[in-house]
């Protein structure tokens, strides 16, 4: 869980430093970001995103899926997300002396915010995207994003299940492999 919520925040060589389950967490981090970036049901939904967001459209994609999974929790866990959030939250701050500098400025306002909870909700998604845009060269178009989101809501629900199904099982084939 730690490896997977620094992944972006690790840069090339600073790899090295992690060993255990948080570089299993980074190395699963970067094989599920190919695999989206690669994957024609994601292409699919990227696109609709394209001629607002150009070459930030796979990142509120992925945000979208995102999204999906929190509003669509109940159908792939049997613990409530809010609890699950909770103990996401209290391992990421018993972690907090080993993350980087960079997450430790963030994880505060992700935690106050209850960012993983609200990304069920398209309002908490938007806010997800302000926040990005304020601190990254990501393009504040966030009501663009939902206007794109709503008009084509089903077709995103049934493009993320189909590409959930594909990601779960290219995740068992990527352990299976990094621990054999």
């Amino acid at each position: 869980m730690v490896g997977n919520f620094i992944a972006d925040s690790i840069k090339g060589r600073q790899i090295e430093a992690y060993s255990g389950e948080v570089l299993y967490g980074i190395r699963l981090h970067r094989v599920i970001d190919h695999f989206i970036d690669t994957h024609p049901v994601a292409a699919k939904s990227r696109a609709r995103f394209y001629p607002v967001y150009h070459h930030y459209a796979g990142v509120v994609n992925d945000m979208v899926y995102d999204h999906l999974l929190a509003h669509e929790w109940a159908c792939y866990s049997d613990e409530p997300l809010w609890k699950y959030s909770v103990y996401c939250y209290a391992v990421l701050l018993s972690r907090w002396f080993s993350l980087p500098v960079s997450v430790r400025g963030f994880l505060p306002n992700v935690i106050l915010n209850r960012r993983l909870t609200e990304y069920a909700k398209i309002s908490g998604l938007k806010d997800s995207l302000k926040v990005m845009s304020r601190s990254s060269s990501l393009p504040d178009h966030a009501d663009e994003m939902e206007r794109i989101l709503l008009e084509n809501y089903e077709d995103f629900r049934s493009e993320f299940h189909l590409f959930f199904k594909e990601m779960k099982a290219e995740v068992e084939r990527f352990k299976a492999s990094y621990f054999k």
